[in-house]
């Protein structure tokens, strides 16, 4: 099926959409700079290329984020919750793999940013951060090696 796009409008006025709100997007396209999605079935949004962390293809339906709109109307389009909310979500994550790892994992601050985003689909930055929310909450231990569960 080959799906038109060219109905979505390309700018969109004030007050449409608020900051961080969930919307549903379709991809369709891939460019330089990144991926264009279809935003409600009425706009085109774009995702930048530097806030993917994942595999996608074109036809995908998904829940994304409003990250905002330019002064243009253009809006910005982000496929993770806003950071807040992401870490939290990634705290639950990092838990499960502790717990599927049997409590250790070779993952600390210093992975490296691609086998962070392979293994937990997110920034090192918010990796970081959830693994630092884990600790004051006293349910890791960070070491040299890797994170572990505190018993």
């Amino acid at each position: 099926m080959n799906y038109n796009y060219e109905h979505l409008k390309e700018a969109v006025g004030p007050g449409v959409f608020s900051e961080w709100q969930e919307v549903d997007v379709e991809i369709y396209a891939f460019t330089d700079l990144g991926i264009k999605v279809a935003i409600n079935d009425e706009y085109t949004g774009l995702v930048y290329r530097n806030q993917v962390y994942d595999e996608y293809q074109k036809g995908q339906k998904l829940k994304a984020y409003i990250k905002c709109v330019r002064e243009d109307g253009k809006i910005d389009v982000s496929l993770q919750p806003n950071q807040g909310m992401h870490v939290f979500s990634t705290t639950d994550k990092i838990m499960e793999h502790l717990k599927a790892a049997g409590g250790k994992s070779r993952f600390n601050d210093k992975s490296s940013p691609e086998n962070i985003k392979n293994e937990f689909q997110v920034s090192k930055k918010v990796f970081k951060q959830a693994i630092g929310s884990l600790y004051k909450q006293r349910k890791i231990k960070i070491t040299d090696n890797g994170i572990q569960l505190i018993k």
